[in-house]
C-alpha cells in the first residue's frame, strides 16, 4: 500500500509540475496611435486670361475669354467634419472686368472680379467636402467691354482657403 501511496504522489508531483511548466505569465502592451491634422491645398500659380476678340454679338464687349490651362485645385483633409474652400480676390481696379472661376462640377461659376471691382468678401466655391484627397480641373472666364477696359494687362490675385462647414 505505501508503493500505491508513493506512486500516486510521483503522479501527483509529475502533474503538479507539468501544469507549473505550461503556465503562462501575460503581460499588455497598450498601444496609441496619434493621427495629426493634415490639411493641403494647391492651386496653380499663375493663370493667364487673353481677350482679344469682338464678340460678335454685342459689338460693345470682348468675346469671353477663357484660361488655356486653368489648372487644377488639389486638396486633402482628414477631418472627421466636413470642410468648404472659398475663394476671393485682390488686384487692379478701373475697368469692368468680371472674372469668373469654377472649380470642377462643384458651385459656380462664381465671381471673384465684378464689374472691375476684387470680391474681397470669401465665396464658396465648393462645399461639403468629406475628408479624402481630390484633384478638380479649374475654369477661369473673363468679360469687359471694349469702352471700359483699354488695352493693357491687369492683375488680380485670387485667394483659396479652406475652412469648415459652419451650420446655421
Amino acid at each position: 500500500m505505501k508503493k500505491a501511496i508513493l506512486a500516486i504522489m510521483v503522479l501527483g508531483l509529475c502533474f503538479g509540475l507539468t501544469a507549473a511548466a505550461i503556465a503562462q505569465d501575460n503581460h499588455t502592451t497598450e498601444v496609441t496611435v496619434t493621427v495629426e491634422s493634415i490639411e493641403e491645398l494647391t492651386v496653380p500659380t499663375s493663370v493667364v486670361i487673353t481677350l482679344d476678340k469682338v464678340d460678335t454679338e454685342a459689338a460693345t464687349k470682348y468675346a469671353q475669354g477663357t484660361a488655356e490651362d486653368g489648372g487644377q485645385l488639389t486638396y486633402t483633409h482628414n477631418s472627421a467634419d466636413p470642410k468648404k474652400i472659398t475663394a476671393s480676390a485682390t488686384g487692379d481696379t478701373g475697368t469692368d472686368i468680371t472674372l469668373k472661376v469654377k472649380v470642377d462640377d462643384t458651385i459656380g461659376p462664381v465671381e471673384v472680379v465684378l464689374d472691375g471691382d476684387p470680391v474681397t468678401e470669401a465665396k464658396d466655391v465648393w462645399t461639403d467636402i468629406a475628408n479624402g484627397t481630390y484633384t478638380k480641373d479649374l475654369t477661369w472666364t473673363a468679360d469687359a467691354s471694349l469702352a471700359e477696359t483699354p488695352a493693357d494687362t491687369y492683375t488680380f490675385t485670387v485667394t483659396f482657403t479652406a475652412t469648415d462647414v459652419t451650420t446655421p
